[in-house]
């Protein structure tokens, strides 16, 4: 049995106009420069920002700005370009990136427990508005868009319910089992109590339950399930792969709440993740600038 895909034959065409694309394409550009400018300006680079984290908090932001300087950004890039280009992908590839930073910098923001207002505040603020914003003018700008056939449609809906929404809970069962036993937070999050709950919100509050609605959508067939499987897929193939990222680095730093055992497991969920989003987004770029193959 092959695995879910595009049914070429159902694929719909066509984006917003112009214009709005560009408006899309210049705000992706901004998004990409600020991410660089935060990972030059972080501890992977020059150090020049001191954040109030934990010695682990520290070598897991070391990781985030690397990902975000070399994979992030340039996917800013890219979907900006493609959007100034006038492609009808663009939105669809924005989605992620706009996406992963909207939920990396509310951690920003909120996770170093600031006693006075830093320097860089204004940047991170404007990262979270920029991804947040370009996020929803990316879901605006999509009209129609290459469907997977019902078929497809189905296994894309088990497969957001049963492997990518349950690792995010099952990531949170031993804390949502302890809470009647008062046990403590992790180790790793002692030192850094804003951080995890910023992150268990972001992931129980709204990315189980946005993972959880597009599986119903993709069930019924109602036309924003296939929208909202871009957003999703193209989110996971970022954030997974980011924090398999962070367990690498607290290992090669011989980080006390090192785990290699789970930074294995995360880094093959990683990839299954972004393998799934590359079959997925394959084919939009394959097809011309001025949208997805449109009729007369």
């Amino acid at each position: 049995m092959s695995g879910p895909g595009p049914s070429h034959d159902r694929l719909a065409e066509g984006v917003e106009p112009v214009g709005t694309l560009r408006w899309l394409g210049i705000a992706l550009l901004g998004l990409g420069v600020a991410l660089i400018a935060n990972s030059l300006l972080g501890p992977f680079v020059t150090d020049a920002v001191r954040y109030p984290w934990s010695a682990s908090m520290r070598n897991q932001a070391i990781a985030l700005e690397a990902f975000s300087l070399f994979v992030v950004a340039p996917l800013c890039v890219l979907a900006g370009v493609l959007a100034l280009r006038g492609h009808g992908a663009a939105p669809l590839v924005a989605f992620g990136p706009a996406a992963y930073a909207a939920y990396m910098f509310v951690q920003y923001v909120v996770g170093p427990e600031y006693t006075s207002y830093p320097a860089v505040l204004p940047l991170h603020l404007a990262v979270f508005v920029l991804g947040a914003g370009t996020a929803v003018a990316a879901w605006a700008a999509v009209d129609r868009l290459p469907r997977p056939g019902r078929r497809s449609e189905r296994r894309y809906a088990v497969l957001l319910l049963l492997l990518l929404a349950a690792f995010v809970v099952s990531r949170y069962l031993p804390a949502l089992l302890a809470g009647s036993g008062g046990e403590p937070l992790p180790a790793e999050f002692r030192d850094d109590v804003s951080m995890f709950w910023s992150i268990l919100l972001l992931d129980l509050g709204i990315v189980v339950p946005a993972t959880v609605a597009a599986a119903v959508a993709l069930f019924r067939g109602a036309d924003w399930g296939s929208k909202a499987l871009y957003l999703i897929l193209g989110w996971f193939a970022l954030v997974p792969p980011s924090v398999a990222a962070m367990g690498i680095v607290m290992v090669a730093n011989d980080d006390p709440n090192a785990s290699v055992g789970q930074t294995i497991v995360l880094t093959v969920v990683a990839v299954v993740f972004a393998a799934l989003a590359v079959r997925l987004y394959r084919p939009l770029l394959g097809r011309d600038s001025a949208g997805f193959g449109a009729g007369p």
